[in-house]
């Protein structure tokens, strides 16, 4: 008599879960493959905001009286390259958007990197200027405020007048995208998060 309760038991499970599985709906499939319309509306935005060095370059010249002009393409990581420095060995400058240019007396390299040898993305900004400290000096609170809109102009000045490497960005109180960012005599140098 045990046997048979327990095998009409476990029948009815059996038949149970089967009847289950059964009723479960299939997403339609039209539905799961096709993205809302928000979600479609938010990809363009997102791509219009995708900071590339062209788009600081063009951004710059906009603010700035004085221009980057001559701008080209580099590779950072060709050793053999004009525009190379010892940095852009490393894994992180590998698929680098690069441009060089001129901004007066000056040259610029302009670099969205971050990506290590293709993994991850491009989730920086660095700019190297080396030319004329005057000139320098007149363009660096342009870029300071352009990759940090959060500093302070008061900032910026306060820390342009100490002696580097205590000039640092880092330091100033409303920084929140800078990671490195100095004038030392006739070379400028700043590194910041995209926002």
């Amino acid at each position: 008599m045990r046997k048979k309760i327990i095998a009409i038991t476990a029948a009815t499970l059996l038949l149970a879960t089967v009847c289950g599985c059964g009723s479960q709906q299939e997403p339609d499939s039209t539905t799961a493959k096709t993205p809302d319309a928000s979600a479609q509306q938010e990809k363009p935005q997102q791509q219009a905001a995708e900071k590339t060095a062209q788009s600081f370059v063009d951004e710059f010249n906009a603010n700035s009286s004085t221009q980057i002009t001559d701008v080209e393409k580099f590779t950072p990581s060709d050793s053999t390259g004009p525009y190379y420095r010892t940095e852009y060995r490393t894994g992180a400058f590998s698929t680098a958007d690069a441009l060089h240019g001129r901004l007066g007396q000056s040259s610029v390299d302009v670099l969205v990197y971050g990506a290590v040898l293709g993994y991850g993305k491009n989730d920086m900004l660095r700019v190297y200027v080396d030319g004329p400290h005057d000139e320098i000096s007149s363009v660096f609170p342009i870029m300071a405020k352009m990759l940090d809109p959060s500093i302070s102009d008061q900032d910026i000045q306060s820390q342009m007048a100490k002696e580097y490497p205590s000039n640092d960005l880092i330091y100033a109180d409303t920084h929140e995208l800078i990671e490195h960012a100095y004038v030392d005599g006739d070379h400028a140098f700043l590194d910041a998060k995209i926002s």
